[in-house]
C-alpha cells in the first residue's frame, strides 16, 4: 500500500497517448509543395511554424503539468516519508522506554531473589536456634523432673524420718 509503482508514477507524470501523439509527423497537407509557387511554399512553411509552435506549446503544457505531478508525487513521497520516520521514531523511544523498564524489574527481580535468599538463611539460622532451644528446654524439663524426683525423694525422706523426730522431740517435751 505505502510502495509506489514507478511505471504508473510515469503514467501519471506523462502519460503514454499523449506522449505519442507529440513525435507524429505533420500531416501530408500542410507540407510544403516544390510546385514552384512561392507564396504556397510560404504558407505551408508557415503553417509547419504555426504547428510546430502550438506543439512546442502543448509539450510545454505538458512537461509543466507533468513538473506539477512529479512534485505533487515527490510531496506526496516525502510526507509519507516523514510519517514512516516519526512512526519509526516514536518505536525507537517506545523500544527505549521499554529496555529501561526492563532493567528496572530486572534489578527489582535480582534484589527481590538477594532477599529471599537472605531470609532463607536468616530462617535456617533461627530454625536452627529454636531446635537448640527446644533442645535445652527438653534437657531442661529432665533436669526439672529430675530435680522434682529428687526433692520428692528428699521430701519422702524427710517425712519418713520426721515421725523418728516427731518421737525425739514428743519424748524431750515430756
Amino acid at each position: 500500500m505505502d510502495s509506489l509503482d514507478l511505471d504508473q508514477v510515469v503514467d501519471e507524470i506523462i502519460p503514454r497517448e499523449q506522449n505519442s501523439k507529440a513525435h507524429r509527423p505533420a500531416e501530408p497537407a500542410l507540407r510544403p509543395t516544390l510546385n514552384g509557387h512561392g507564396a504556397d511554399d510560404a504558407m505551408a512553411a508557415l503553417a509547419l511554424v504555426s504547428e510546430a509552435a502550438d506543439a512546442i506549446r502543448k509539450l510545454e503544457e505538458q512537461s509543466a503539468q507533468a513538473v506539477a505531478r512529479a512534485h505533487s508525487a515527490a510531496n506526496a513521497v516525502m510526507e509519507k516519508l516523514e510519517r514512516t520516520v516519526e512512526r519509526a521514531e516514536r518505536a525507537e523511544n517506545a523500544l527505549r522506554q521499554a529496555e529501561v523498564e526492563i532493567n528496572d524489574l530486572t534489578a527489582n527481580a535480582m534484589q527481590a531473589h538477594e532477599d529471599l535468599e537472605m531470609l532463607r538463611s536468616v530462617l535456617a539460622s533461627r530454625e536452627n536456634d529454636l531446635a537448640s532451644m527446644e533442645q535445652r528446654a527438653a534437657a531442661a524439663e529432665k533436669r526439672a523432673d529430675e530435680a522434682n524426683a529428687a526433692i520428692q525423694r528428699i521430701v519422702g525422706a524427710i517425712r519418713t524420718q520426721l515421725p523418728v523426730s516427731g518421737d525425739v522431740a514428743e519424748r524431750d517435751e515430756r
